[in-house]
């Protein structure tokens, strides 16, 4: 699953990548290239990169964007998923990723 990380700056969701590719790395069941590739954009690139990923998650900090990025991956057949702030502070590579994983099936069944 090919994660794109959408944000404001692009600081914390780098480390949050960071924190989610530990994770993976870790995993006995999980493989990195499964989960490759993997960035994080400001949220006005998103219609240009969106293709290119199977989920879309957002930072708490972009809370009121999140009805244009569901829009844009709604256009796109992809879900998207708002990170609450308290994973996201404490950098829950695990659970965000468990998020993810969970978003995606649901969304393709």
């Amino acid at each position: 699953m090919k994660i794109l990380l959408v944000c404001a700056g692009g600081f914390s969701t780098t480390m949050m990548m960071g924190a989610i590719k530990k994770v993976v790395a870790k995993s006995e069941k999980l493989k990195n290239e499964d989960f490759e590739p993997m960035e994080a954009i400001p949220v006005d690139r998103l219609p240009e990169k969106i293709g290119n990923f199977d989920i879309v998650l957002v930072g708490p900090q972009l809370g009121h964007k999140f009805d244009y990025v569901q829009e844009v991956a709604k256009e796109n057949n992809k879900p998207s998923v708002l990170l609450s702030a308290e994973i996201y502070g404490a950098m829950d590579g695990a659970t965000v990723l468990k998020q993810a994983l969970v978003a995606h099936k649901r969304y393709h069944g």
